[in-house]
């Protein structure tokens, strides 16, 4: 049973109780609930929260058996430093979807862990020598990481490893208590990985649906904030498509751990998600043309209640008014009572079918030289401020530039790493002083330091820097370390490293964040021609959509490219505050228009309300489709000839679903084209 189902259950015990205690426990319950439906919904699956759970059980672990073991035999918990620091490590970069995978993994990160160590401890006195190894180590990684999706954990193990011999300078008799700490991690974080908090496709599955659902209903309690505040104008449209757009990101994480599943329930869940997604999409729609009145909001917030509580609907969509606003929300709670249920009936898959090979990717002999400049020039400022510290600047370098693919991304992750650390650092010498002299309570706030770094730093990098920060402060206090002075010395490493690596980006070979976006924003034209032209299939050939063309299968590939677009545009995003909206960000609201048409004429495209009319819509959609892909690669100059709509009849009253998202879908291309026309030199139809 799931946390909120527990919740459920004890408050509805409780509910029969009617003393002053039974209310007031029924009360907690209901804000406890409250609370772990938040939870959910922000991380669905709790995929987060578990890794969380891992990754701290993991440190845990490890820091009790090297007390232990210190304890029986004499060891200092300095020595066992690389098993500890692997410990933390190895749940967070064994992200493979299968526990098979996961093992495989944990045991190659194994080799560079102990390369590391044998040679931080053998070189870390010999000055240049030992400086140039770092060097290379990091041209080496960067250059072989396209090589394989695991080159990115080995060389981060390899770097930090090396970055913590370089503070503890250990001698190397201390080596082979290290490399056994190393080895002694290895069934610590298998134990914390595989038993603790175990890989369960169906139990996340489950968790990821409620996530979609408890996203619905929060779609919901927009409108119904919006509805109350007197009417839906554009900037309430804006609002409740962004959470539109979060509904679907869950609805996609839930999509991707569908392949663990066994192919009988797989396609039921399939279907309900695309379901709850198209019904949550045309109650936004009525709700944008329908005139609002007061009862609306009470409709919206008793069906956001039921919802929430997963009840089913005795009335069904037809029993009233089609089209209207009673008949919409009725048409997305049954969505979300078919995909609850259809999520009970799932189990993990048998046999996974093995991945498919992928060619290894070419050597990255730009970016590693890139990156190795830039590290070169962090090492050099950082041994002019400490000959003894120098490498917080380099890993600094290191990191930036890991998941950086323009000059934008990585001055965004450079500032964003400072921020953290100067947060950090505030917060750390503050909870240092509190906690002076107080080794438990310390304790318990460094584990929770380093459960805040699990669940923030795939979602928020200046959180999680913040998490870090905070948990090497407490850490450099339990150790005795002048902490103000340290403190001090790493925020100027760290400012230094992310000098070099926003100078290297920006002068150095640069990758402008422009080239980027035009060939995401390429990628998701050309995925919405993809889509389209399912779409024409299906409406021409009827009974296409189960098994030949599959419109809604198509949106999934939309889906993700237009994750890739919003992961590009995010430096542009983050500098907001400071400049107003770029033309290379203008064509985006078009764009995105254009998707959630294309998405509505997907599940219309497979109706039957199309039938009587088959052939002229899907003539329709091919003169979209065409003019799509035009888009995706004309010359800017031939965006004009496609900016006028395609000639059609005005609306009817019966108006078909397909017929009206085709028609919709038309006003948005032609309005996609004008503004590719306006910002021609920055816009997705220029050539790169």
């Amino acid at each position: 049973m799931t946390g909120s189902g527990i919740f459920r259950m004890v408050r509805a015990m409780l509910h029969k109780r009617r003393g002053p205690l039974a209310r007031g426990v029924t009360q907690a319950g209901s804000a406890l609930l409250t609370i772990w439906d938040s939870i959910g919904a922000a991380d669905p699956g709790l995929i987060r929260l578990m890794l969380a759970v891992r990754g701290t059980a993991s440190v845990f672990l490890a820091t009790v058996a090297a007390l232990l073991a210190g304890h029986l035999w004499g060891l200092s918990l300095v020595e066992c430093a690389s098993g500890v620091t692997f410990s933390l490590m190895g749940p967070f970069l064994m992200r493979e979807a299968t526990a098979r995978a996961r093992r495989q993994t944990l045991f190659v990160l194994t080799l560079p862990a102990a390369g590391a160590t044998v040679t931080t401890t053998v070189l870390h006195g010999y000055g240049p020598v030992g400086d140039s190894t770092f060097l290379a180590m990091v041209f080496v990684f960067y250059l072989l990481h396209p090589r394989s999706p695991r080159m990115v954990g080995i060389g981060l193990v390899a770097v930090v490893i090396t970055y913590v011999g370089l503070y503890l300078e250990l001698p190397p008799s201390t080596l082979p208590i290290q490399l056994l700490s190393i080895v002694a991690a290895v069934p610590v974080i298998a134990f914390a990985s595989f038993v603790v908090v175990p890989l369960n496709a169906p139990a996340t599955l489950r968790r990821m649906v409620q996530a979609v659902q408890l996203r619905a209903a929060h779609v919901l309690h927009s409108a119904h904030d919006v509805v109350e505040a007197g009417g839906v104008p554009d900037l309430a449209v804006a609002r409740l498509r962004h959470d539109l757009a979060r509904l679907n990101e869950a609805a996609l994480a839930a999509d991707d751990q569908l392949a663990l599943l066994a192919p009988a329930g797989r396609e039921a869940v399939r279907a309900g998600l695309i379901d709850l997604e198209l019904a949550t999409a045309r109650l936004v729609e009525v709700l944008r043309v329908e005139q609002t009145r007061p009862r609306h909001s009470v409709r919206l917030l008793l069906h956001e209640r039921r919802m929430r509580r997963g009840r089913p609907y005795n009335m069904t969509p037809d029993m009233l008014e089609p089209g209207t606003l009673r008949g919409r929300l009725v048409e997305l709670g049954h969505a979300v009572h078919a995909l609850g249920q259809a999520a009970q009936t799932i189990a993990p898959a048998r046999d996974l079918p093995p991945p498919a090979k992928v060619p290894p990717g070419k050597l990255a002999w730009r970016l590693a030289t890139r990156v190795t400049l830039a590290a070169a020039l962090a090492m050099a400022g950082g041994m002019a401020l400490s000959p003894q510290r120098w490498f917080w600047a380099v890993i600094t370098v290191y990191v930036v530039f890991l998941t950086a693919r323009t000059r934008g991304d990585a001055v965004y992750r450079g500032l964003q790493r400072l921020g953290g650390t100067v947060l950090g650092i505030v917060s750390g010498l503050g909870l240092g002083a509190a906690l002076q002299g107080e080794p438990w309570p310390a304790a318990a706030a460094l584990l929770l330091s380093v459960f805040g770094m699990y669940y923030w730093i795939t979602v928020s990098y200046t959180i999680g820097i913040f998490c870090v920060t905070l948990m090497l402060s407490l850490l450099y206090g339990m150790l005795g370390a002048p902490l103000e002075s340290l403190l001090l010395l790493r925020l100027e490493e760290t400012a230094i490293g992310a000098a070099a690596a926003i100078f290297v980006a920006v002068f150095v070979l640069p990758t402008p964040t422009r080239e980027q976006v035009i060939r995401s924003g390429r990628g998701v034209l050309a995925a919405l021609v993809e889509a389209v032209r399912s779409c024409r299939l299906a409406l021409s050939q009827p009974g296409s959509g189960e098994g030949g063309a599959r419109p809604m299968q198509a949106m999934r590939l939309v889906d993700r490219q237009v994750a890739d677009l919003r992961l590009a545009l995010a430096p542009l995003n983050a500098g907001r505050l400071l400049v107003r909206r770029t033309a290379l960000e203008r064509p985006v609201p078009a764009l995105l228009d254009c998707v959630h048409w294309t998405r509505v004429l997907a599940a219309a495209s497979q109706g039957a309300d199309a039938a009587a009319c088959r052939a002229g819509l899907a003539a329709r959609a091919a003169a979209i489709e065409a003019r799509l892909a035009a888009l995706a690669g004309v010359p800017a100059g031939e965006a004009a000839r496609m900016a006028a709509p395609i000639p059609q009849a005005a609306p009817a009253d019966s108006e078909p679903e397909a017929a009206a998202a085709l028609r919709r879908l038309d006003a948005a291309v032609a309005l996609l084209a004008e503004r590719l026309e306006i910002g021609a030199l920055e816009g997705f139809a220029v050539d790169a």
